[in-house]
């Protein structure tokens, strides 16, 4: 596989893991195996999109730069807390537990709790990406704005601990769509490195 080739794979995964991701949730009302799958996989496609996005902010802030190690550490400790959040869903089913159990509370609580302390280290990564894109002026001027107030809202929403619907994480996976498309665009163009005014 040629290197042009693999910079745009790794900004499709950052486009195809919040489609997944959503159409996977569903309304969450019920547990689908399938769905349990695709957003498992959705999850995993969210590290070589984070590792390309590392690469590119790394490069973007030279040997000086923290920022860049910060956003690729606090992106994955994310998913990795996302993904174990799933861990006591599949519990639940597997193990047939009836709704309403002490059981089945605790571990759907934990899948929660999982859910959103996993907004946390999100938090810092897209505050880290933010801190980079508006310094170095690597991309427009509005994506690093996008990326400081999904930054905000992951922390906002990740302090209510005992929150059963997490907004923020919707805004997250909008961020990292529309991060996507940037890099995307960005690996197939002609000049790999653009400095934005605006």
């Amino acid at each position: 596989m040629d290197k042009p080739m693999l910079p745009r794979l790794a900004a499709a995964c950052g486009i195809v893991f919040p489609i997944t991701m959503f159409l996977a949730a569903g309304d969450g009302s019920h547990f689908v195996a399938w769905r349990a799958v695709a957003a498992t996989w959705a999850l995993v496609l969210f590290l070589p999109f984070l590792g390309y996005l590392y690469s590119v902010l790394r490069d973007a802030e030279g040997d000086r730069g923290w920022l860049a190690t910060t956003a690729l550490a606090a992106g994955l400790m994310g998913v990795i807390v996302k993904i174990a959040s799933h861990a006591p869903e599949i519990a639940i089913h597997h193990e047939h537990l009836v709704k309403g159990t002490p059981l089945y509370k605790a571990l759907d609580d934990s899948a929660a709790g999982a859910t959103v302390v996993s907004l946390y280290p999100l938090a810092i990564c897209c505050a880290a990406v933010a801190m980079v894109a508006l310094r170095e002026q690597l991309m427009p001027r509005w994506f690093g704005i996008f990326a400081a107030i999904t930054a905000a809202a992951l922390a906002v929403n990740g302090a209510f601990l005992f929150a059963s619907f997490v907004p923020a994480f919707l805004l997250f996976l909008l961020w990292t769509l529309v991060t996507g498309v940037v890099l995307f665009r960005r690996s197939t163009s002609a000049v790999p490195r653009v400095a934005y005014s605006t």
